[in-house]
């Protein structure tokens, strides 16, 4: 039997606020050169919130200064102690992350160590001298919870958004989606379009909050107006699924596009859906090539796949498998397992790339291992037959009975014709009229199915009643 290709593309649309990272860059962030951060230092030190917002930020950020996490708590915390919101702000999310320097979780380690070996209580003294406040900064998620509290309660959008996030992902907290969307939509009514998405993203996901999709598009809108472009995207999977009314592919690719102009992969990908299927536009298997070029060149697994696929399968030119080779094995190293599979199946053909039985029972194997059921059967052959492994008859029992067990035809006719064929007995008899029986009934009408009716009853007629259905009992399809 020969091993059947995947077929179809692999499609995966996004709506959900999963992944977002808001930037916060503060306010009054422009800390400017080291004259300025100079001149900052009276009026901070007199006690000056803004002087010392601005004078934390500088060392957050290393501008102007050496970049030292201990003294921008310092300076932020007599500006947030001050009620200071923006400063509330920044002080929280370095208490709840917990920060060193981005290089080194030490102080300058080399010049430190060389000095300590000449002279140490001299390198540990200008030590002292160089960061006061030390280095780094520990996690205090409670202290960290309270001032975002503090600054979202003076009702600055920023904070809103970061304790909402904070508190939907459950981050080190309980988790309470009632209190993040409240959150959202303080800073949403303020014309946020990050609260503006994320709004959106919970009302349209319904869980934990009440589903509500006509306000989840008002929202959308609202950010996408501000081109937002993860609110773009959902939008367009809105209009593409329906879930705003009658489905509108015109106004799904309006808003993917709108959104790919922004350089999101996801836009990309959901554009390439699309031109492939003919949603909304002329079919168009170039143009699908062009945009899931764009999400593979950028990294998506599942693009690179269906990059693969276009080429193998020709649909926008000539076949091409050494390139479609190229782009499985891109996706097969991120762990898909539809890529590892092609990527196999490509081996074994021979078509345009060399024939390598060896590597393609390697990316059957790392698929099958995670259950795939097509990899198993493929694997199971390879095993009977000695491609690309040493022959083992029981290995591919193994792997056919896995396959078999997820209700994959072929290799319950395959592996019915191994156990009939084999000398385990009556035992191995009554096996095989089981999964004979089943691999009659997933087979659509054609040689392998007729093969599989006449196998049976030529097995059936070796067996009593009673084992018939005792074989048939113990291999009863799941529901």
């Amino acid at each position: 039997m020969m091993p059947v290709r995947l077929t179809g593309w692999l499609r995966r649309f996004m709506l959900s606020a999963q992944g977002f990272r808001r930037r916060w860059t503060g306010i009054a962030s422009e800390t400017g050169d080291s004259d300025s951060v100079r001149a900052l230092l009276p009026l901070a030190a007199a006690g000056d919130p803004a002087a010392q917002f601005r004078l934390g930020l500088a060392h957050a950020r290393g501008v102007g200064v050496v970049q030292n996490m201990a003294d921008a708590v310092h300076w932020l915390a007599q500006a947030a102690a001050a009620g200071h919101a923006p400063a509330q702000l920044e002080l929280g999310l370095l208490l709840v992350t917990g920060r060193a320097a981005p290089h080194e979780a030490q102080p300058p380690a080399r010049w430190y160590r060389a000095a300590a070996t000449h002279h140490r209580a001299a390198a540990d003294a200008n030590l002292s001298l160089l960061y006061p406040h030390g280095w780094g900064v520990p996690k205090d998620t409670c202290a960290g919870l309270a001032w975002l509290r503090h600054a979202a309660a003076q009702g600055l959008a920023a904070a809103q958004v970061q304790l909402g996030m904070i508190l939907a992902a459950g981050h080190e907290t309980d988790r309470d989606l009632e209190s993040a969307l409240r959150l959202y939509r303080a800073a949403a009514d303020q014309g946020d379009a990050d609260a503006q998405f994320l709004l959106g993203s919970l009302l349209a996901g319904g869980q934990g909050v009440a589903l509500d999709l006509p306000e989840a598009l008002r929202w959308f809108h609202a950010a996408a107006a501000q081109d937002h472009a993860r609110a773009q995207i959902n939008l367009g999977v809105m209009y593409a699924q329906g879930r705003a009314g009658a489905v509108d592919f015109e106004a799904a690719r309006h808003w993917y596009a709108a959104a790919a102009a922004h350089g999101e992969p996801s836009a990309y990908f959901n554009l390439a859906l699309l031109y492939a299927g003919g949603h909304g536009v002329p079919q168009d298997y170039r143009l699908a090539l062009h945009w899931f070029g764009e999400a593979a060149e950028r990294g998506d697994p599942t693009a690179q796949f269906n990059v693969g696929l276009i080429h193998a399968s020709g649909l926008a030119g000539p076949a091409n498998p050494a390139e479609a080779l190229i782009w499985y094995r891109k996706a097969a190293a991120s762990g898909h397992v539809a890529a590892q599979i092609n990527l196999g199946l490509l081996h074994l053909s021979a078509a345009g790339v060399m024939r390598d039985s060896g590597e393609a029972a390697q990316w059957f194997h790392k698929a099958a291992a995670g259950g795939n059921a097509v990899a198993q059967y493929n694997l199971g052959l390879l095993c009977l037959r000695g491609e690309g492994v040493t022959r083992s008859v029981a290995k591919a029992l193994h792997w056919l009975e896995l396959a078999a067990a997820q209700n994959h035809a072929p290799a319950q006719l395959q592996l019915g014709q191994l156990l009939a064929e084999s000398e385990g007995g009556p035992a191995a008899l009554v096996q095989a009229h089981a999964w004979l029986t089943r691999a009659e009934a997933g087979l659509a009408p054609g040689d392998a199915r007729a093969a599989a009716a006449t196998l049976r009853d030529r097995v059936a007629a070796c067996l009593s009643a009673q084992e018939r259905a005792g074989g048939l009992a113990t291999h009863a399809s799941p529901v």
